[in-house]
């Protein structure tokens, strides 16, 4: 780019830009058009293009995803030109009006000016050219609203006619047709090809039979009872991939599973997207037999009601269900553990677990991690008492106090940017209104509309500092609960969980968990460990985590216990009340692992089971 200070070429002309934008919903002002009526302009006008910015097949209707757009924006605030030259003002952008403000606020302020090749330049120095340049923006932004709704309604009547209306479908090809019904090529699933827009298309079962073998497989998978990861994984070991070109995932496979295309059904708008109008907006479109199917609509029903069987409802947690959620990861893979309710053997409900990652297809999973997995009412009793030792020995209740209200603190922080934006807001409706009250009768009605999708959006701001703002109401709450730490001992299943997470998450800096091989005795098994670390204001050095206190309850064990405190030799019997069971083999055979693992020995042959010296 010619330098601004330089000696101009072809005169003293004026320093400027040209921006030429060309998006899908516009195709009858070609780039060569633009740039040659702009060159014209700058002849006529007596300005010296320095530079051009285009940005082709994107719509005006964003700025942000045009960076071409953008670049002249920072361009402008360096002050490298002093005027953009465009075919038209659509051209600079199709945006909502108080959106576009801010380009022609930034514009002004850079001394920059925007000249049109229709209507010259855009005067903001009175309040005539203000009206204008507003008026041609609410133009411009209508026209594409009205497009959009143009080509929604041309796409409902496409497939209400059973022609092709969507994406790329695994394991079909696509037949493409010209405006006359006229077969013109055949493309493969995983090429891209971009169709004229008078083109229609058909789906075909694809000529690559790996691809369709392994589709109707995946079908015939779920219904012999098969699930949807044995699918994953049987496609990834036959060697396919997805039409990008990727391995398979679960969440890939599930929308495969779903997809009626694979009946011969077309359906169309269902994840129809559009920022003005969607297909989805009248319904969506469902044609039967639109193509050849390659599983049988019987099929297809029959493996949607397994799925359907199999699906369940998975309810998020409670706030305060798991007090050191986010605070527990494991040693081994390093991923963090989180909640989770299981069956276990023995056990007639569910129990609550902290667990690490133990699914085969998570982007996280490690297959060299034992994922260890640690009962919650074992850990957080443990951890609740250690924090109370703590804070009651340590009088470090007014530090941690001190921590709680910093978090609180950064928090607030983060309520305050929505503030400000809803200042904003707030500040750009009031100068829209002021700018818009001398409009003409004609426009008025027009333009003030314009404002409902700001308060609108004012509307979702307030609500949304709200919603924050109540999040943090147990925070100073939990303060109190501080104090009481002693008394939480007995009454851990009274006390508030949402106020006491929050004052174990201030109070817990760190625990970490983990799984090991371990001899007591003659006996191999697997204990648990782990490390507790508070945080700094209590100045206590990390806390290991025993076995005996997070690890998987060991009956043998908790027999050698019984004997131990016992002043008296015992029987079966009393270890079958122990174990709480009456199968006299059971409490014998955990009787035999205690006696390995040296914790008691037997008197004689009746004597009974006394502790080992």
């Amino acid at each position: 780019m010619a330098d601004r200070n330089s000696t101009p070429t072809n005169g003293h002309r004026i320093p400027a830009v040209g921006y030429i934008r060309m998006s899908t919903d516009r195709q009858e002002h070609s780039p060569q058009r633009q740039r040659k009526e702009i060159e014209r302009l700058a002849d006529r006008e007596g300005y010296r293009i320095i530079k051009w910015y285009e940005d082709h097949g994107l719509t005006g209707t964003e700025s942000a995803n045009r960076p071409e757009f953008q670049r002249l924006l920072q361009d402008a605030k360096r002050g490298r030109f002093e005027a953009i030259l465009l075919y038209e003002q659509s051209r600079f952008s199709r945006e909502d009006i108080f959106d576009v403000m801010f380009h022609w606020r930034l514009l002004r302020e850079a001394g920059v000016e925007i000249v049109t090749c229709q209507r010259g330049r855009l005067r903001f120095d009175n309040l005539g050219g203000i009206i204008t340049a507003i008026v041609d923006q609410h133009g411009a932004r209508e026209e594409s609203v009205k497009l959009a709704a143009r080509v929604v309604s041309g796409q409902r009547m496409r497939a209400s006619q059973g022609k092709r209306v969507g994406g790329i479908v695994f394991a079909y090809d696509r037949e493409y047709y010209d405006e006359r019904g006229k077969f013109v090529r055949r493309v493969h699933f995983r090429d891209r090809f971009r169709k004229p827009p008078m083109w229609t298309s058909r789906l075909v079962p694809s000529d690559d039979a790996d691809a369709v073998a392994g589709l109707q497989w995946s079908f015939e998978a779920i219904r012999q009872g098969h699930s949807i990861c044995h699918v994953v994984r049987g496609l990834n070991e036959r060697g396919l991939t997805t039409t990008y070109g990727k391995r398979f995932i679960y969440s890939t496979v599930e929308g495969m599973l779903g997809n009626p295309a694979y009946a011969g059904v077309l359906q169309a708008g269902k994840y129809s997207r559009g920022k003005f109008c969607r297909i989805r907006d009248e319904g969506v479109i469902v044609v039967e037999n639109a193509h050849e199917p390659l599983v049988s609509p019987d099929e297809f029903a029959e493996v949607q009601a397994i799925l359907a069987r199999r699906s369940r409802r998975h309810e998020r947690s409670q706030l305060g269900t798991y007090l050191l959620s986010t605070l527990i990861t494991c040693v081994h893979c390093g991923n963090p553990m989180y909640g989770v309710r299981r069956k276990c053997r023995d056990e007639k409900r569910p129990q609550h677990f902290y667990q690490c990652c133990n699914a085969p297809l998570h982007p996280r999973h490690d297959p060299n991690c034992p994922h260890p997995a640690v009962r919650v009412d074992r850990l957080e009793p443990f951890v609740l008492d250690v924090l109370r030792r703590c804070i009651l020995e340590t009088n470090a209740a007014e530090r941690v106090k001190d921590a709680i209200v910093r978090a609180k603190s950064r928090r607030v922080k983060l309520i305050s940017a929505d503030e400000r934006r809803l200042q904003t807001v707030r500040q750009k409706i009031e100068r829209g209104t002021e700018n818009l009250a001398l409009a003409s009768r004609e426009d008025f009605t027009a333009i003030s509309n314009l404002l409902t999708k700001w308060r609108e959006e004012e509307a979702e701001l307030v609500d949304r500092v709200e919603r924050h703002k109540s999040q943090l109401e147990p925070i100073p709450e939990a303060l109190d609960v501080i104090a009481k730490f002693g008394d939480l001992g007995t009454k851990l299943q009274q006390a508030d969980r949402v106020k006491l997470a929050h004052a174990v998450k201030q109070t817990v800096a760190s625990i970490t968990i983990g799984m090991r091989e371990a001899k007591t005795g003659e006996i191999t098994h697997i204990e648990y460990f782990g490390e507790l670390r508070l945080h700094e204001a209590l100045r206590t050095n990390p806390i290991p985590l025993p076995d005996n206190v997070i690890g998987r309850r060991k009956v043998w064990r908790d027999i050698g216990d019984l004997v131990r405190r016992s002043d008296h030799p015992l029987h079966l019997a009393d270890f079958c009340k122990h174990i709480g069971t009456k199968d006299m083999s059971r409490a014998a055979h955990h009787v035999r692992r205690a006696e390995k693992a040296g914790l008691m020995r037997k008197i004689g042959w009746v004597g009974g089971w006394v502790a080992m010296e």
